[in-house]
């Protein structure tokens, strides 16, 4: 058995619960792929759904101030599925973090190229336009394929840097070996629905998340960890610094905060129409869960 079940979507359609529902039918365990809740303690401001029932591995790995990446996402997904497979499970990956999950299916060149502890360390020192400008004199091509928010992450700078660095140095070097990867029956699977109700959920599951004191769980966390950590960059997080600093109201905190979750809404319809799914459905249907249901048993029971 070698089947993979992967779900993905943009946040707030649905992906966990349906995850649990068909992990239970078939006998399943989750990987997380959000590159939010991978860090330990970040559980209230990145929605963390666990289930008696059901495993679920690549939550709670590392701390906020550890190093995490789609490329130790994608290694350790490569341990998990086998694992999985031979306890005669289905392993599903269900997340919306676009680039973890193309990693995984078609990983990259980058992917194999190492991390430079001492050459980060001297980037580290820089500014975030220093690192932009050192980016764009080695690679400008490189850094205009960037988004917006990659261009404002001094983690994402630092990769692209390194990356461009070790290919200019290796460039003559052609002859290594191609690394393999596991090749796996896959069915992917994508949730979607109308922008509007997308929007509805995020502002819903903003105001939740404010109940369920939020606030205190990044209060905690910036006195444990500090800022220089993943705090910073992840959304749901990185709103307080203003807040806090009394910067800005608690109220312009939380607009810029739901800002952030629909704009990130966006990117990850933008990824889902590039890397498009082999079947999307709308989980705004009332009978989606039945039809996925029967597309994916079809699959897995070699029906079609």
């Amino acid at each position: 058995m070698n089947k993979l079940l992967v779900i993905s979507g943009p946040t707030a359609t649905g992906k966990t619960q349906l995850a649990f529902k068909l992990a239970k039918l078939l006998n399943g365990e989750l990987i997380s792929a959000d590159s939010r809740q991978v860090y330990k303690g970040m559980d209230i401001g990145t929605g963390k759904e666990f289930s008696a029932e059901i495993p679920t591995w690549e939550c709670d790995v590392v701390r906020p101030d550890e190093e995490w990446s789609a490329a130790h996402f994608v290694k350790l997904a490569n341990k998990l599925i086998p694992e999985i497979q031979n306890r005669q499970k289905l392993p599903i990956v269900v997340g919306g973090t676009g680039l973890y999950i193309v990693n995984l299916l078609n990983p990259p060149e980058t992917l194999n190229i190492p991390p430079n502890n001492e050459f980060r360390q001297k980037l580290e020192r820089l500014t975030l336009s220093e690192l932009q400008g050192a980016l764009r004199h080695l690679n400008e091509k490189r850094f205009n394929q960037m988004n917006d928010s990659d261009q404002r992450n001094p983690r994402r700078l630092i990769r692209a840097i390194e990356v461009v660095k070790f290919r200019k140095l290796h460039k003559s070097r052609n002859g290594k070996e191609t690394p393999y990867y596991p090749c796996y029956n896959v069915l992917h699977v994508g949730l979607t629905v109308p922008i509007k109700e997308i929007d509805r959920r995020i502002e819903e599951r903003v105001r939740q998340r404010l109940q369920n004191r939020v606030e205190q769980e990044v209060r905690r966390l910036v006195k444990k960890y500090g800022w220089d950590s993943a705090l910073s960059f992840t959304i749901g997080y990185q709103e307080w610094k203003p807040y806090f600093d009394g910067e800005c109201s608690i109220d312009e905190a939380v607009k810029r905060w739901t800002t952030h979750e629909k704009q990130y809404a966006r990117r990850q319809l933008v990824w889902m129409a590039k890397y498009s799914p082999d079947k999307l459905f709308d989980s705004g249907e009332s009978n989606h869960y039945q039809d996925i249901e029967a597309h994916v048993c079809r699959w897995y029971y070699g029906k079609e």
